[in-house]
């Protein structure tokens, strides 16, 4: 096969490593509408005079991510037919298309219109998604799962920072419509460098010869199991997350503080997916991995809770403890989402893997539906307490999950 001039530092990669760099760039497009409409687009709307009435519909923008799973068997088995890299490159360019439409529709003008737009672009990044997790299913599971999901954390932190903050700053110089061309520029360019590298998530033709049916994933054996994870894991991380704003506003902690704090957390959360996850799953598998990192992971998340309890609440102490705990929950999350990709099956890579992450989806809506009402009514001591008790409890169904599809998982070398 001829060498391209161009990506020549490419060919001299082993073929594994091919396919991770071609996944960790696809998951880098996907984070930057999901920066946008998680991390940014609401402090625009406010900038731009929103009430804070109407920018609670802004929340619509995460319903593509939960609801991705109605749609998954549909464009897995589209993806099987004319190649997932052919459709990923095909929604990059809709992607692109739609930024550029929508940088006529400011909020303050067109608010139903710049929502409906980002929805779109967010439904076109939670349908590439689907592609993006069927490549990485049916190449990299096993002991390169770890590898497989530490560059997707990595890489869809990285796409959320310059979505989110990194559109703040574009925004506050050239605007909304500046904004959006440069969102549509960068994601033309990362077009560009995909072009010749979607050879190497192309599906394998001798192991998606059945189409992908909802039915049949629920019928595969350990099914209940790996639903039970995908729920379970992250709802007390994510009711500790949905507390931790304005739980810091209200200790008066300065919002440049905070600011840097979610930046640290993010980091910690992505080092540790990328270093303690990848290693753990390579080294002893993902099955094993999740239990041996789901016990710290439980543990540290009472650290706000003692910090508060022994009024030693400070922000030396809140980078250290947050920062360590993000860092175990980071490999953790590598652990469980390489368990879950090896007991996906490789008839349906898409389906599967992405009906599980609208779980995870799920737990984080109804974690933080709880988690605030109680925290009104019966103060943040109590609230985090109760975190960190749910937490630990968790591990007790998580543990079983991970032994239960221990032989139902290609965890093989």
């Amino acid at each position: 096969m001829e060498k391209s001039r161009f990506f020549s530092p490419f060919s001299a990669l082993p073929l594994v490593w091919k396919r991770v760099i071609t996944l960790g760039l696809m998951y880098a497009g996907q984070g930057i509408p999901a920066g946008l409409a998680f991390n940014a687009y609401a402090t625009i709307l406010r900038e731009s005079g929103v009430s804070l009435h109407t920018i609670g519909w802004s929340g619509l923008t995460f319903l593509p991510w939960a609801l991705k799973f109605l749609w998954a068997g549909l464009t897995d088995n589209a993806g099987k037919r004319r190649g997932y890299g052919v459709l990923i490159l095909q929604t990059q360019l809709l992607a692109i298309l739609t930024c550029l439409v929508l940088s006529f529709f400011p909020p303050d003008y067109s608010f139903a219109l710049s929502l409906g737009g980002i929805i779109l672009l967010n439904t076109v990044f939670a349908t590439q998604d689907i592609l993006t997790n069927a490549a990485a299913v049916s190449h990299l599971q096993g002991r390169n799962a770890g590898l497989a999901n530490g560059i997707q954390v990595v890489a869809f932190l990285l796409g959320m920072l310059a979505g989110g903050g990194g559109s703040l700053l574009v925004y506050a110089q050239a605007g909304w419509g500046g904004m959006l061309c440069v969102m549509a520029a960068a994601l033309f360019l990362l077009c560009l460098i995909l072009l010749p590298l979607r050879k190497y998530v192309e599906p394998d033709a001798s192991r998606i010869a059945r189409p992908s049916r909802l039915k049949d994933f629920f019928r595969q054996k350990g099914f209940g199991w790996a639903l039970t994870s995908s729920l379970a894991f992250k709802f007390a991380g994510g009711a500790l997350l949905a507390l931790l704003q304005p739980f810091l506003i209200d200790q008066h902690i300065a919002v440049e503080t905070i600011g840097t704090l979610q930046i640290s957390n993010l980091l910690c959360g992505a080092l540790g997916g990328a270093i303690l996850g990848t290693i753990a799953v390579k080294k002893a598998g993902s099955c094993k991995a999740v239990t041996l990192l789901a016990i710290p992971s439980a543990l540290l998340l009472g650290a706000l809770w003692i910090l508060q309890a022994t009024h030693t609440l400070s922000a030396p102490a809140l980078y250290l403890t947050l920062g360590t705990e993000n860092f175990f929950d980071g490999g953790f999350y590598v652990a469980l989402w390489s368990l879950l990709m090896n007991w996906s099956s490789a008839d349906r890579p898409g389906l599967d893997y992405s009906f599980l992450q609208c779980g995870e989806s799920v737990a984080n809506v109804l974690a933080a539906s709880v988690i605030m009402p109680l925290a009104a009514s019966a103060g943040y001591s109590l609230a985090f307490l109760m975190v960190w008790l749910c937490g630990l409890v968790l591990l007790v169904p998580l543990i079983l999950a991970a032994r239960r599809l221990a032989p139902l998982s290609c965890d093989r070398t």
